[in-house]
């Protein structure tokens, strides 16, 4: 059955002399990069279909304007992101997009699609220059071109197209002044949906801007499923799981083919303590989406708190496989590689999470308790480095108060103890470290009175 889509190729803009001086593991863990990129933002839009080729993606919408709403953030996103993969400018990988609309043929029994549509995707992709996005007319017909900023380049001859020569424009971006100005009686539950979507932040004020957006959009289609999942992110947010978990089941009601939806819903399902139906839906949005790299963690998560240490470690090994720069991934395999005895491979593992995300408060805490038992000096860095990157990590602020106790800086210790007791006032036994060490400082009065607040709060 023929099915019109709108047909988007991506493709990495690869130069000989570059992979020639940039080393294959670089080259590797930047592609691995771009494909959890695209595949992250194309999921958030809702697309029906994904190929990987190459160095590149074939997605497919439903609509025109949503998959250049993915396009434009999509190139936007990858420009930001490889300028901390490539720091060499001489080494950068650009992206080019094409975009057509038209028909599509799935292929029986199977998640492969066919059609001149995808064919004329593929050129159109290949006339664009560096980061553009290239679109054919029928594109343009079915957007809404008050809201984007776009002009002619030229006419082609697209191999294999069916018309003689065909004219290509290039979307520059959307402007959200015009949808902004844009009067709310003429808003479709789609420019809802896509309205939402682009706004940045998380405040509490973007927060309920883009939660208005969500129901709008489900006021004018409550079969969106997309905006349902959408909803369902910022009702958990804001607190309110019961209803987040039905936008989640509404979502995956109208599309059981939503890896997102099951993704966003097992967390919930995981954090609510229904790790076995968290499992399930942990495994849809595998079934429908192999590489999500992001459900594999959260799976061997799972398994090492059921105690299944060989799923555990296949699932960590399969997320770094397919994402090789993955901080939290390396950070996560890290401490299970260390329950199990394994420090070498686990130092090895938060060296490369750190070297993925310099500031990763996590990575290094717990790469300083591992250094603890061979250099405090070194130790004492990394938990400098984790309160650096996120001042109000208590945990890290009492570890390291410790070890300067231990060390004789008094002082400096007090202060940290001091910060991990305001951040965490229920915590007993900063109190008694920080009563140990005030007694070793000749404070007496100071040191019972502490004493005293921890065993209060050990006896409740």
């Amino acid at each position: 059955m023929d099915i019109y889509f709108a047909a988007v190729f991506t493709d990495l803009v690869r130069h000989s002399a570059v992979w020639n001086r940039v080393s294959r593991d670089s080259v590797t863990t930047t592609i691995a990069e771009y494909r959890y990129l695209s595949q992250t933002l194309a999921s958030q839009y809702g697309r029906r279909h994904e190929n990987f080729t190459g160095d590149g993606h074939l997605y497919l919408f439903e609509s025109a304007d949503v998959a250049v709403h993915f396009s434009l953030k999509l190139i936007a996103y990858w420009k930001q992101r490889r300028r901390h993969l490539m720091s060499d400018p001489a080494h950068d990988l650009p992206i080019r997009v094409g975009c057509h609309f038209g028909e599509c043929s799935r292929m029986h029994d199977d998640d492969a699609w066919i059609g001149r549509a995808l064919n004329i995707a593929k050129r159109v992709e290949s006339c664009a220059e560096p980061d553009t996005l290239l679109v054919t007319q029928t594109v343009l017909d079915l957007i809404d071109l008050p809201v984007y900023l776009f002009q002619e380049v030229d006419v082609f001859e697209l191999k294999g197209d069916y018309l003689p020569r065909r004219h290509l424009y290039r979307v520059l971006s959307v402007d959200q002044g015009a949808l902004a100005a844009r009067p709310e009686e003429q808003m479709t539950a789609e420019d809802w949906f896509l309205k939402g979507a682009g706004i940045v932040g998380t405040d509490d004020r973007q927060l309920a801007e883009e939660m208005h957006c969500c129901e709008k959009a489900l006021e004018l289609r409550i079969d969106y499923p997309e905006a349902h999942n959408n909803l369902g992110v910022i009702l958990k947010r804001s607190g309110d799981r019961i209803t987040a978990e039905k936008h989640y089941r509404d979502a995956i009601r109208l599309w059981p083919q939503y890896p997102e939806a099951h993704y966003n819903l097992a967390i919930l399902l995981e954090e609510t303590a229904r790790p076995e139906e968290a499992e399930t839906h942990y495994r849809q949005a595998l079934k429908w989406r192999p590489e999500y790299v992001d459900a594999l963690l959260r799976l061997a998560g799972l398994f090492d708190a059921w105690g299944d240490r060989h799923e555990a470690e296949h699932h960590f090994r399969e997320s770094l496989r397919l994402r090789p720069g993955f901080a939290e991934a390396h950070n996560n395999f890290g401490v299970f590689l260390e329950s199990q005895g394994e420090v070498k491979e686990a130092e090895s593992h938060y060296i490369q999470a750190l070297q993925a995300r310099p500031n990763y408060a996590e990575a290094h805490y717990n790469y300083a308790m591992l250094l603890e038992v061979r250099d405090l000096e070194e130790a004492e860095k990394h938990y400098r480095a984790a309160i650096r990157a996120m001042p109000e990590y208590a945990e890290a602020h009492n570890n390291l108060a410790v070890l300067l106790h231990e060390k004789g800086s008094f002082s400096d210790a007090r202060s940290h103890y001091l910060t991990a007791i305001r951040i965490r006032p229920a915590d007993a036994q900063t109190y008694q470290n920080l009563s140990l060490l005030l007694a070793a400082m000749g404070e007496d009065e100071q040191a019972d009175r502490y004493a005293r607040r921890a065993a209060e709060i050990i006896e409740g």
